[in-house]
């Protein structure tokens, strides 16, 4: 009897832990997939995949120094990183084509 309780127990500890990697692997999965958000910072030279979420797309707003996910045209966004009024301030010279 004592030979039976043991292998049941192994059995039950064995689909606990299966099933534990499971919810592990698919939680990282749903949440890896997630795709950015309004507002979230993104690598427009990202080519192999859109960090944006549906609706977004990956821009530079022209007050910015940096790129966020935002609707088209940003600066009709609420969001204060895709107005523009919110991210770090663009260079001065960024857009001087004279150097």
């Amino acid at each position: 009897m004592s030979n039976e309780r043991s292998s049941t127990h192994k059995s039950m500890t064995t689909k606990i832990s299966a099933f534990a990697i499971v919810a592990l692997v698919a939680t990282a999965i749903t949440n890896g997939c997630d795709g950015g958000h309004e507002g979230d910072r993104c690598n427009p030279d990202q080519t192999d995949h859109n960090e944006c979420g549906a609706g977004l797309t990956c821009q530079k707003p022209a007050t910015c120094a940096e790129n966020y996910c935002c609707p088209t045209p940003a600066s009709k966004s609420s969001n204060p990183y895709c107005n523009g009024s919110g991210c770090p301030p663009a260079p001065e010279d960024a857009g001087d084509a004279s150097m």
